[in-house]
């Protein structure tokens, strides 16, 4: 009995031992790397861009008046006609207005001869008056009459010069290079000061006029690249003024700029672009993991996720990380942290 109880121990023991369980190896020790495609972070940033709707306008929409009463006699130019500067556009019957100017010719001829007279009357009494046969009376008197007769040539000549301009108005010509775009004056039609007659658009010279945000307006004077989209074309574009005046509706300000080259016509609408060199990281980059969006990164052999703080869904998202990191590009869709990674 006593050589017998060794026995049963050593195979109790055994039975025991038997039924622990076996301690398991760890997944990631065998766990086949996931095969990813990496990147520098410098290489996989961009440029944010912004848009807003913008449309080409001409530097000047003049809708051109009457400046005087008259009748219509001509239009020399008619809707759609393209005019060069100083050509005629509308011709009014000026008939009246060249009558007033003879007349205002003739009043300043007369104005002129009865100062020549008072100037001969004048003279002749400083020369009786060295040998007192003039009295001073009379002689301040041939004075006096010099100098009304100087302001009435002065008044006269100015009437002359308003009847011209009131002839010249007659005609009305193209301020600059441009295109009837509207005729309201008719042959026949009396019209008066401040009827309209034409909508003349100049040509050759247009901006274009964009509405931007307002948080997005400081952006524009550092943009790396400025553009006007408009039906698959695209223009090169700088900016000229921007407006310090805030559209309370739309909370946007009002910019203008001029195209470097070619030109679209005018009224063409469509959206500005431009880019501020901001290095953005990509959202196509960006994971969820655990609530928390983010970027793959590699680090020793293994993908590491690294939160983005304030990124958002579908939007490029600023990150502080070293410009030298390797970034997956391909294959984090698979990936957790800490899983080993094998560069393809």
């Amino acid at each position: 009995m006593r050589h017998r109880m060794p026995h049963f121990i050593a195979g109790l023991v055994v039975a025991l031992a038997s039924l622990a369980p076996t301690p398991a190896p760890a997944q990631s020790a065998g766990a086949a790397p996931v095969p990813v495609q990496l990147a520098p972070l410098s290489e996989v940033l961009v440029d944010l861009e912004h848009r807003a709707p913008a449309e080409v306008l001409p530097l000047n929409d003049s809708l051109m008046a009457a400046e005087v009463n008259a009748v219509v006699r001509s239009v020399g130019a008619d809707v759609g006609a393209r005019v060069a500067a100083g050509e005629l556009l509308v011709e009014l019957d000026d008939r009246d207005y060249r009558l007033q100017l003879e007349a205002a010719e003739a009043a300043l001829a007369s104005a002129q001869a009865r100062h020549a007279e008072a100037a001969a009357k004048l003279e002749r009494a400083r020369t009786l008056g060295a040998s007192n046969y003039v009295s001073a009376d009379e002689l301040l008197t041939r004075e006096t009459a010099l100098a009304v007769g100087e302001a009435e040539i002065r008044s006269a000549r100015a009437q002359v010069h308003i009847a011209q301009r009131n002839l010249d108005k007659c005609r009305v010509l193209a301020p600059f290079d441009g295109a009837v775009q509207e005729r309201a004056a008719q042959v026949g039609a009396y019209v008066t000061v401040g009827s309209p007659l034409l909508r003349f658009v100049q040509s050759g010279q247009l901006e274009l006029d964009a509405q931007v945000p307002e948080a997005d307006a400081a952006s524009l004077e550092t943009a790396s690249r400025l553009a006007f989209e408009s039906r698959g074309q695209h223009w090169d574009v700088r900016l000229l003024r921007l407006s310090p005046v805030v559209d309370p509706g739309r909370r946007a300000r009002r910019a203008r700029f001029g195209f470097a080259g070619d030109v679209p016509e005018p009224g063409r609408s469509g959206e500005l672009v431009w880019e501020v060199a901001s290095g953005q990281l990509p959202a196509s980059l960006l994971s969820r993991r655990g609530g928390a969006l983010g970027v793959f990164l590699a680090r020793e052999g293994r993908a590491e996720f690294v939160p983005v703080p304030g990124a958002e869904e579908g939007r490029p998202s600023p990150v502080d990380l070293p410009r030298d990191s390797q970034v997956v590009v391909q294959g984090q869709d698979r990936l957790q942290d800490g899983d080993p990674i094998a560069s393809r």
